[in-house]
């Protein structure tokens, strides 16, 4: 399992890399908007599969969180909050017409209006912390600080872990891993923005570990529960090791708000 992983994040990583490094330069971040809405579509459609099935349904779903992911990364920050709306509204008129009850009804529009706004809401923070003074450092920071931290939680857990941190959720993860998870998350920014932001303090870059971290692991705990509520190991099965696309963006979707903030926020740009 672990060797099927690390050859699907070899092969991932660098187009990963590249499409953010290039897409700094080119109009409107073409290359890292069209992956992270690739990863959007994707997402959408491992959620709807899992917790609304019907290829309507699952159409909707997708076509949504390209919307709220299109108008998060790209219209101005005035314009954001109407076109997420106008696709709130949109997930809820899809459910009216058709035959099933109204408790059904409202239990499927309310989980079209949370996977839309959660998947393309928040992966749509990455587009625009690219265009960012240094965006393209701060999002391979912020990216790199999830991985490290999910990388360094499994470990720990496995070497030392006693405490169950969520076990109606996740009955595998312990506090002690999500302990050294946090350390890695924060030792992976602070290094990264020694080498690459060098005007960022060190303090700073380490409270920006520490919060996309944090962020990360919840992250993959809201995703564990959706996937114990549908009786499913993974999302998906596109990634060899990795399960589907959701399995892997989890922790960073959940991320996302917390860098843009900070690195709009960050000294360096006073």
């Amino acid at each position: 399992m672990l060797r099927k992983r690390v050859a699907t994040a070899a092969v991932l990583l660098p187009v990963l890399v590249a499409s953010i490094l290039y897409g700094r330069g080119q109009p409107y971040g073409w290359p890292f908007l069209l992956v992270a809405g690739l990863a959007a579509v994707l997402c959408a459609r491992e959620f709807s599969r899992m917790l609304l099935p019907g290829a309507r349904t699952t159409a909707a779903c997708a076509f949504l969180s390209l919307g709220v992911f299109l108008g998060g990364a790209l219209l101005p920050g005035a314009l954001v909050l109407p076109a997420v709306l106008l696709c709130v509204l949109l997930a809820a008129f899809h459910v009216l017409p058709g035959a099933a009850g109204p408790a059904e009804k409202a239990r499927e529009g309310a989980t079209l209006v949370l996977g839309s706004v959660y998947l393309g809401g928040l992966l749509s923070m990455y587009p625009r912390t690219l265009f960012l003074p240094r965006g393209e450092h701060w999002v391979l920071l912020g990216i790199l600080s999830v991985a490290a931290g999910d990388t360094l939680a499994y470990f720990t857990g496995r070497a030392i872990g006693k405490r169950k941190l969520a076990p109606a959720v996740s009955p595998n993860k312990t506090v002690e891993g999500g302990a050294g998870g946090l350390a890695g998350s924060v030792a992976c920014a602070a290094l990264y923005a020694h080498a690459f932001l060098p005007a960022v303090p060190a303090w700073y870059a380490a409270v920006v570990g520490c919060a996309v971290g944090a962020f990360g692991q919840g992250g993959d705990l809201f995703e564990s529960m959706l996937k114990r509520a549908a009786g499913v190991k993974d999302s998906g099965t596109l990634f060899p090791g990795h399960g589907g696309v959701f399995d892997r963006v989890d922790g960073i979707l959940a991320a996302g708000p917390a860098l843009y903030l900070l690195a709009a926020l960050a000294p360096s740009a006073w």
